[in-house]
């Protein structure tokens, strides 16, 4: 009896650390493929969209893909320095779960390679 008591506990601790660990490694993810769309934006004047549709590609179809219809992506210019700035939903560890942990938002920077 004791033992189903601890086990359920040691469940849900396992779940919570793997939640969070899914969390992390969907921010790392996001962080490097908002820095890829900054370097093709700073390269190529893009529209946020074509951001968007950008870093959605880079995220691919697997768990961290599973939430790509919230992701949102702006991206703006600071004089040489360009900045992509994306907001997405938490992946969950099953699609019922999305959403639970806290929003993702990340920005990645680049700076403009001009020729004159």
């Amino acid at each position: 009896a004791e033992f189903s008591l601890v086990l359920v506990l040691l469940l849900l601790l396992f779940l919570a650390l793997l939640s969070i660990g899914l969390w992390a490694y969907a921010r790392t993810v996001l962080t490097s493929a908002a820095a890829d769309a900054a370097r093709a934006a700073a390269n190529y004047d893009v529209t946020d969209a074509v951001t968007t549709e950008q870093v959605a590609a880079q995220l691919g179809d697997g768990v961290v893909g599973g939430t790509r219809s919230s992701l949102r992506c702006t991206s703006g210019a600071d004089g040489l320095l360009v900045t992509v700035t994306c907001t997405m939903e938490a992946p969950g560890i099953v699609g019922l779960l999305n959403g639970v942990m806290p929003a993702i938002e990340v920005t990645g920077h680049s700076a403009k390679e001009t020729v004159e």
